[in-house]
Order: C-alpha cells, then sequence, then structure tokens
C-alpha cells in the first residue's frame, strides 16, 4: 500500500469563511465600544465645561465688593440676578441654561448660587453655593 500525502497550497473555502466571520464579529464588537467611548467622553468633556464656567461665574462674585452684590427682599428669598445663558459654549447638551441667584440672609451675609443646567432624560446640573460676609468670606 502506498500512501500519498496530498500538499496543500492555500485555505479552504470554509476556512475562509470561518476567518471572515470571527473578523466580522471582531469588528461589529469594537465598533460598538468606540461609539461607547465617544459618548463617554462627550459627557464628561460637557461636566467639565460646565464645572469650570460655574466656577468662574462663583469665583466672580467672591470677587465683588459686598455692597455690589444685590439685595434681596424679603430677606432669605433665593432671586435670579443674573442670566448668562448666551455665554455657554454650543458645544454643551441643549437645552442648557445659567443662572445665578442671590438669598440675603441678613444684612451683613448673602448667598450666592450658580446653577448650570444641560441635556435631557436626566438632566445635568452644576451648582456653587456659596455665603459671602460683609467684610470678607
Amino acid at each position: 500500500m502506498s500512501s500519498t500525502i496530498k500538499a496543500s497550497d492555500g485555505f479552504t473555502a470554509v476556512e475562509l469563511l470561518v476567518m471572515l466571520v470571527v473578523l466580522m464579529v471582531t469588528f461589529i464588537a469594537f465598533s460598538s465600544s468606540f461609539t461607547t467611548i465617544h459618548t463617554i467622553n462627550k459627557q464628561a468633556q460637557d461636566i467639565n465645561t460646565a464645572n469650570s464656567i460655574a466656577f468662574a461665574k462663583a469665583q466672580s462674585y467672591e470677587n465683588k465688593p459686598f455692597v455690589n452684590l444685590p439685595a434681596t427682599t424679603p430677606l432669605g428669598t433665593l432671586v435670579q440676578v443674573e442670566d448668562f445663558t448666551s455665554s455657554l459654549p454650543a458645544s454643551l447638551q441643549e437645552p442648557h441654561s445659567a443662572l445665578v441667584y442671590v438669598n440675603s440672609v441678613s444684612t451683613t451675609l448673602k448667598q450666592i448660587v450658580v446653577d448650570i443646567r444641560y441635556g435631557t432624560a436626566p438632566q445635568h446640573t452644576i451648582q456653587y453655593a456659596d455665603f459671602i460676609q460683609k467684610n470678607g468670606l
């Protein structure tokens, strides 16, 4: 009996088909991961942007002289004193709003609240609140 060894010069059609299926499954898994990563990155950028703007606005009110801060009546009432929505970048998710509230807690103490809201379902909120006393923070 003679045995002959048949030499293979390439891949069979079944091997190529299996390889294509494996590559397609891998590609689909990676592409969905990139989409998720892009979404998470955009959310992080929006949080960072809103946080930076809110912090800067809070700092601007903290650096104002006490007498230049608006007084609110009656005492203990939070009143909107500024709408700076137009200064928010267009890249921040719509709808968005940026407001500053002041609360005259007493004649020598005021509360400042900076509120930025953006996006829908869920709406994201960044808030900074601080108390400013007549003779300093």
